[in-house]
């Protein structure tokens, strides 16, 4: 028969272990509690840092700033008043955005310059270089019809093509592989190179670029590149009469890292064309050298942009082009700016 017996001392011991767990509890609850209290709290002024960090720069973008105050600081956004532009400054065709001020789109005039494409000392002598014109375009011809972007940018950089472009400086002529009429003249599907390393594939008609091509200009240096930002600027569209006409689209491609702080620059512009200039309804992108796009709106005729309201900043500039995502965001234009714009740099005859 076995003996039952009752432990004290056992009894005792759990009693104090439920005691010490009881008392010890709410402590770890309230350390619980407070912990997640600071956490919530700190990601609050998190938050609330960083909305009043991007309504500033939203405030910078759309042209306002506290009152009394020269420039927008982080977490300052009371008392807004609506800021004025400040005028933007020129750089061989692309202009600068002053550090106060708002969204200002350049203007970009690519370089360097048509026709006055110079040999750089110690350089490649293109006039001792020898090449097939007609071979070349037509290995050329053969790639654009595949839409073979990349063998085009390597012919284009090869020392043959560069100087079958560069034995037409100083003219407005060029080199011509494909289809013609019965008089000779450059008439169905061909190519063409011009100088400054311009080239042409797409319709002829008459012994001109009409109906449908693209037009590429490729911006290549004898010399190392430390200032120009494009690496080509093209054309896609309709034609007529040697230039630009109808619907099109113009694309810009980067060196990015050579954009400037505090310009924007043109990317791509959708939209239509008459005689070579803007003429119509546009989609517009914008860059800056933060690789940040934004997008645009505007109304064109004949080379200039239609203005989106009366209003002038403190130098006289209108609001030309107008923010997809906000009204009340603008590209602003003087009327010097605000003129001429289309397909830059295009060698065409039909051109002064």
């Amino acid at each position: 028969m076995k003996t039952m017996f009752h432990d004290d001392d056992s009894d005792d011991k759990s009693m104090d272990r439920a005691k010490l767990i009881v008392s010890i509890v709410p402590v770890i609850l309230i350390i619980i509690i407070l912990a997640i209290t600071l956490i919530i709290n700190g990601s609050k002024k998190e938050k609330a840092g960083e909305d009043d960090l991007q309504q500033s720069i939203m405030d910078y973008a759309d042209g306002t700033v506290p009152a009394g105050s020269d420039s927008v600081q982080a977490g300052e956004t009371d008392g807004e008043v609506k800021r004025e532009p400040v005028e933007a400054k020129e750089d061989e065709g692309q202009m600068e955005q002053d550090e106060d001020s708002p969204e200002t789109a350049a203007s970009p005039d690519p370089s360097p310059t048509p026709y006055k494409q110079a040999m750089d000392p110690n350089q490649v002598d293109y006039s001792k270089v020898e090449f097939n014109k007609d071979e070349q375009l037509k290995e050329m011809m053969t790639y654009w019809a595949d839409n073979n972007q990349k063998a085009l940018d390597d012919l284009a950089n090869l020392d043959r093509f560069k100087a079958m472009s560069w034995k037409l400086k100083g003219t407005k002529d060029c080199y011509y592989y494909g289809d013609k009429n019965g008089a000779g003249q450059p008439e169905g599907m061909g190519i063409a190179v011009y100088t400054d390393n311009q080239y042409y594939y797409g319709e002829w008609k008459n012994g001109v670029r009409s109906g449908k091509g693209t037009w590429i200009h490729y911006h290549i240096h004898g010399t190392e590149n430390k200032n120009d930002v494009f690496l080509y600027h093209q054309y896609t569209g309709s034609w007529a009469n040697d230039l630009p006409d109808g619907e099109g689209s113009e694309h810009y491609d980067f060196e990015m890292s050579l954009l400037k702080e505090h310009n924007v620059y043109y990317g791509n512009l959708i939209g239509s064309y008459a005689g070579g200039l803007v003429n119509g309804d546009f989609y517009l992108t914008t860059l800056d050298y933060k690789q940040e796009m934004k997008e645009w709106n505007g109304k064109a005729d004949h080379g200039s942009w239609i203005y989106q309201n009366d209003n002038k900043d403190k130098s006289g500039r209108k609001p030309a082009l107008v923010s997809t995502v906000d009204p009340d965001n603008y590209v602003w234009l003087s009327s010097k700016e605000n003129k001429d714009i289309g397909v830059r740099c295009l060698i065409s005859k039909q051109k002064n």
